[in-house]
């Protein structure tokens, strides 16, 4: 079947359609969302956004004439944000519990693609633009302005620059840009939507491959440099996926990510690097280690039976051992969720989230899988339990988004017997967080939207200490304009 594919991505003669990607957060993918829980569209996406502006468009609708020469859009899309945040950020590493893990773990940071956040006041800015000729080939950025007090000291930077072309069913990409894998609505065990934009170069399917009239199959590889701060700075991801859609109900997946390499990093050579992705070389967590690995499997299922409700479920290792129930039990993420897309115009999301006792946490690598100081996956970090609820509910001409979230995150420690068990050696204090918050939008014309969100979070033994209270809030104002303005 991988014969087939591959032969299939060789031969094939579409047109090439480049063309600038559609941003994670974009109202669009809610619309998709809907039309394929209506059994308008089948499985769309192949465990992987964001979609290109020509693939969206495809899917629901709008495609005009490609260009016939060079095209120039000076602004795709601006935001102006203006924030009023009070956040008490904690490390995942704490006194009480250290870990081998950097980043933060704050209500306001997380899903914000690497977005500037925390306590404070700020003003953001953003401004996309693309540039490109005729179908083939397209150059997209992101520039990023900020002022304001404590995490919003001004900067200017450019967030996201990629290059990308679709050359008949092989799509190619190169430069910074963000990427969310998995089936998930919301949480990405895998990488998701939580960590900056990663430097990459990256192939895959365009859109699902018809391999029969009832299965389609779709293939992702991307070659990255994670950011600093690193334990080797300069070291490399490696992410591979897969996913078989099983006619228009079914979808099945499979990812490994590698890190390795690195400065200081046992040294590693072309031939051990492809080696590296079906055996470790070293697998000791001492200085000659070789690699960090994380090991996935998903699945998603639409059931037209009940308002074509979508169930998924996805399963992330940090490790294998011979003891397989010990991993699936302490050293797995496990990711259960439900999305109601199409309850008339209104949707509704549930999921449940357990994450591992070390999730995304490595020894030598003791900064482990992040990116700029953000982590790949489940912003919550190790060791954490959560239930969500959140819907969108639409009032006229408005978008109302609420949701309520509880979670609870632990400091047991565990022992990790190589080749043997994983057993429990202290049971710790547990942190609790309490979440709820909505989001609003309102269109004010066919270009240009406004959205208003607010959050608020209740912590019950914050960082593991026994009557250590916090509460923390943010409230901000989004002005989004994105103008259907190309210059030939």
């Amino acid at each position: 079947m991988l014969t087939r594919l591959a032969f299939a991505l060789a031969v094939a003669t579409r047109p090439a359609i480049a063309s600038p990607n559609v941003p994670l957060d974009d109202w669009r993918y809610d619309q998709l969302s809907s039309m394929y829980a209506r059994g308008v569209v089948d499985p769309y996406l192949g465990g992987f956004r964001p979609l290109t502006e020509a693939r969206m468009n495809e899917l629901i609708g709008g495609a005009g004439e490609p260009p016939s020469a060079w095209w120039f859009r000076p602004v795709s899309r601006a935001l102006v944000r203006l924030l009023a945040v009070r956040d008490l950020e904690r490390p995942y590493s704490t006194p009480s519990r250290p870990r081998d893990l950097v980043g933060l773990l704050a209500a306001s940071c997380e899903h914000a693609e690497g977005r500037p956040c925390g306590a404070g006041g700020g003003l953001l800015t953003e401004l996309d633009s693309s540039i490109g000729y005729q179908d083939s080939l397209s150059l997209s950025t992101r520039l990023r302005a900020v002022a304001g007090s404590s995490a919003y000291d001004a900067d200017v930077s450019l967030d996201r620059v990629y290059l990308n072309a679709t050359l008949g069913p092989l799509a190619v990409e190169v430069g910074r840009d963000v990427i969310a894998l998995g089936p998930s609505a919301r949480t990405s065990l895998g990488w998701g939507d939580h960590a900056p934009p990663l430097d990459q170069l990256r192939l895959s399917t365009a859109e699902p491959f018809e391999l029969t009239s009832s299965l389609r199959g779709s293939v992702v590889y991307l070659l990255g440099r994670l950011r600093d701060p690193q334990t080797f700075p300069g070291n490399l991801v490696s992410i591979g996926r897969g996913q078989l859609d099983l006619g228009d109900h079914v979808e099945v997946g499979m990812m490994q990510m590698l890190q390795l390499a690195g400065e200081g990093a046992a040294s590693i050579g072309i031939t051990d690097f492809v080696l590296e992705h079906f055996r470790r070389r070293d697998l000791s967590a001492s200085e000659t280690d070789s690699s960090n690995r994380r090991v996935g499997f998903d699945v998603s299922i639409r059931s037209e039976s009940f308002a074509g409700a979508r169930f998924y479920y996805q399963l992330v290792f940090e490790d294998w051992r011979d003891r397989f129930h010990h991993a699936l039990r302490h050293d797995a993420d496990h990711l259960a969720g439900v999305e109601l897309a199409a309850l008339g115009p209104h949707a509704l999301v549930v999921e449940l989230l357990q994450t591992g006792v070390r999730s995304q946490e490595h020894t030598p690598r003791v900064t482990g899988f992040t990116n700029a100081g953000r982590v790949a996956g489940s912003p919550l970090g190790p060791d954490a339990r959560s239930l969500y609820a959140g819907g969108r509910l639409a009032l006229g001409t408005m978008t109302l988004a609420p949701w309520l979230e509880v979670a609870r995150l632990s400091s047991d420690t565990y022992t990790f017997i190589v080749d043997g068990p994983i057993s429990r050696a202290t049971r710790g204090v547990a942190e609790l967080r309490f979440r709820a918050g909505a989001r609003l939008r309102r269109p004010l014309g066919h270009d240009l939207s406004v959205e208003l969100d607010a959050w608020f979070e209740h912590v019950e033994r914050f960082a593991f200490e026994r009557g250590a209270r916090r509460e923390n809030v943010g409230v901000g104002v989004s002005a989004i304009w994105r103008p259907a303005l190309t210059l030939p």
